[in-house]
């Protein structure tokens, strides 16, 4: 990466549009009146997009569930076919003997085989009105099944966690930070679209918008109780590509595939779990347990939708009074209208309250507010920035 300073897709496109074929381009060009200078190795971007492919792809691997259509001859048929993503490894020796640090067997010829825990999406291996019977990892390199176990699934974010045991070494995936995304970050999805006729598809595009905040029915009751937050990416994704890898140019993962807007008038509208939002889950899903989730027990407006109201006497404060207005650096937020009693929230927030930052972020929509607070999991600390009676408070409490 000497040469490869940094690219633009509209810098790329440049180079192309001008015919050049040597190995190293100048490109100049501008854009709103900044000048960008920037030397393209073609070679070199082509080597280290290969690279990262290959680093995760052999752990990328197919996930299929099963379901008995047979009760007298036992019969099992595949219900659905995804992908899977390897994120830790135990090797035990032929005595038996758990090696926790899987880098020191590598060159060993006393392992018997490897152990696996291995990320993918709930509606993968569960999502069906059958009951699922078996489950399986499919390596495509070999041509092997590897019988699996459900570890656990959480009932909000679409994620599960199987384990596994092959005599195969497959590294396990490394995770990167998720929060520092930006949009035009190249992304790489690794996964098995349309079955295994495709194992191990890589497909290549740009982080279109690094969080994406997206409602869901996660109870089936036709309402939506859930507000979660997703990378969302051009890179091609489709049925299959489920529970599979959505990597950086390093080869770390930072996200897990997990959906796709498909209709006339859309394309290339992919989405995926953040990292940061998997890593939390994980020592519950390996646990085969569900999180806790917690509510604040406030009612609240937005400051946007107070502001942005022509007639704001609909937006009245716990006594019936029309809110009238606010500081003037103060744009977006919420408002909290009234605490709930015996709820965390009483004690904490005062009617009147405005909360401007929720962990650090600043809250447009009451979506993002929820999907923060959805993140949060019994030992966490929320912390808050609050105006209250003219002047800014901080406030924290920790979910137990």
């Amino acid at each position: 990466m000497k040469k490869f300073i940094g690219a633009i897709m509209v810098l790329v496109l440049a180079f192309i549009s001008v015919g050049c074929t040597n190995e190293n381009a100048n490109v100049n060009n501008e854009i709103y009146n900044k000048s960008y200078n920037v030397t393209i190795d073609i070679d070199e971007f082509e080597d280290l997009v290969a690279a990262a492919i290959e680093k995760v792809g052999s752990s990328v691997l197919g996930v299929t569930s099963y379901i008995t259509t047979s009760t007298i001859s036992n019969k099992q048929t595949p219900n659905s076919t995804g992908s899977g993503v390897v994120y830790k490894c135990w090797a035990y020796d032929k005595d038996g003997v758990k090696i926790e640090d899987w880098n020191s067997t590598l060159d060993s010829t006393n392992i018997d085989y490897y152990e696996y825990l291995l990320i993918t999406n709930r509606h993968v291996v569960s999502d069906t009105e059958e009951t699922i019977t078996s489950l399986e990892v499919y390596d495509g390199e070999t041509g092997n099944y590897y019988e699996a176990t459900l570890r656990g699934t959480d009932d909000k974010v679409d994620a599960a966690v199987l384990t596994f045991r092959a005599d195969k070494f497959f590294a396990p995936v490394e995770f990167t930070d998720s929060d520092n995304l930006k949009r035009g970050n190249f992304a790489i999805a690794i996964g098995n679209p349309e079955g295994y006729d495709f194992y191990g598809s890589a497909t290549f595009g740009i982080i279109s918008y690094p969080k994406r905040y997206m409602s869901d029915d996660t109870d089936g009751d036709s309402i939506n109780d859930w507000d979660a937050e997703y990378i969302q990416h051009d890179v091609a994704i489709n049925p299959g590509n489920s529970g599979g890898a959505l990597i950086n140019l390093e080869g770390k993962l930072i996200g897990i595939n997990t959906l796709k807007l498909v209709g006339s008038k859309v394309d290339n509208m992919g989405f995926a779990i953040p990292t940061n939002t998997i890593s939390k889950l994980l020592p519950y899903l390996e646990a085969g347990e569900v999180p806790e989730r917690f509510k604040l027990g406030i009612n609240i407006y937005t400051v946007k939708d107070i502001i942005d109201s022509k007639y704001n006497e609909n937006f009245t404060d716990a006594e019936g009074n029309p809110i009238e207005s606010f500081p003037e650096d103060i744009t977006n937020g919420i408002y909290v209208i009234e605490p709930n009693e015996d709820i965390i929230s009483e004690g904490l927030f005062l009617p009147g309250d405005i909360i401007v930052l929720f962990n650090g972020q600043e809250i447009k929509y009451s979506y993002e507010f929820r999907a923060v607070l959805g993140e949060m999991v019994k030992g966490d600390t929320a912390t808050f920035k609050v105006y209250r009676d003219g002047e800014y408070v901080n406030l924290s409490y920790t979910f137990e």
